[in-house]
């Protein structure tokens, strides 16, 4: 019976993806990092403090960012609302599936789950902020709808393994 349930596991909500800590933003910020993604030069921005992470063959991108722009906590839903609006003007196509405020850990998180056609594919994207030391941090997880299962519960997870410092 024990057996049974730990093999059902990864069907209630869990990932199946091992997380290593890793402390970003000169200490200040410890995450949680798929052993999977390897640390990147970010080709887009090179000026911005964003880290990268992908997997060999880029399949998977998680973004990370701890910006010096404030969020306090009565401000999530604009912001949130914000970035839908930045979504849908960037990218008309992009179908929002999922959004919302919750709180995990005492702490207060916004999300927004979309997917959108890229390249002829089909690409899931997981965000997710929350407000540290009053400035934004924000997660981004993109990956190919193929690898959903596996990928799906990875950004709640990386974003319950925050610590700041």
């Amino acid at each position: 019976m024990k057996t049974i349930l730990l093999l059902l596991l990864p069907l209630f909500g869990f990932s199946q993806i091992q997380l290593e800590p890793k402390k970003l933003f000169d200490g200040k910020i410890q995450i949680s990092i798929p052993v999977e993604l390897k640390e990147t030069d970010n080709p887009l921005s090179p000026e911005n403090n964003d880290i990268l992470f992908v997997t060999g063959n880029k399949d998977v991108i998680l973004s990370i960012s701890y910006t010096a722009e404030k969020l306090n906590f009565n401000q999530f839903y604009v912001y949130q609302r914000f970035l839908i609006k930045g979504l849908k003007e960037d990218f008309p196509n992009i179908i929002i599936a999922d959004s919302g405020v919750v709180k995990s850990n005492e702490r207060q998180i916004g999300f927004i789950e979309c997917q959108q056609a890229i390249n002829d594919k089909s690409v899931y994207t997981s965000i997710y902020f929350t407000s540290v030391d009053g400035r934004i941090f924000k997660i981004s997880l993109e990956y190919v709808i193929e690898s959903r299962a596996l990928w799906k519960n990875v950004s709640k997870d990386i974003m319950k393994t925050l610590k700041p410092f």
